[in-house]
């Protein structure tokens, strides 16, 4: 195999940053959607997009984070946080992307309607 291919493949490095870029970039468009159109659909979405980029991070991080020293000293409820965490936070956040782009469809489709002349 191509050894730059290896390395990408492999290590991870490359993909998990273009992750997070990505989903870096995604928060950022849903924050200026939000900003500018001020429905409360596109601020749903930008704090899902911001959840599932936070998800993200927290799964990179964790493996050098929790050790299991730090695992010891939270105990069974700390661990229990630590498992359902992630889930959680991708959970809500897709949740948030999906249905605040369905709201702010629905405003602005209603903003439409409003401004179309009546015959």
């Amino acid at each position: 195999m191509n050894p730059t291919l290896e390395a990408i493949l492999c290590n991870r490095q490359l993909i998990d940053a273009g992750g997070v870029i990505g989903l870096g970039l995604f928060a950022l468009a849903a924050a200026r959607i939000a900003r500018e159109s001020r429905s409360p659909g596109a601020r749903l979405m930008a704090i899902g997009a911001e959840l599932l980029l936070l998800a993200r991070l927290y799964s990179l991080m964790a493996p050098h984070v929790l050790s299991t020293d730090v695992l010891l000293a939270i105990g069974a409820l700390g661990n229990a946080l630590t498992i359902g965490l992630p889930p959680l936070l991708l959970g809500f956040g897709l949740c948030g992307v999906v249905g605040g782009l369905w709201v702010h469809l629905r405003h602005l489709r209603g903003l439409a309607l409003a401004e179309s002349p009546r015959p």
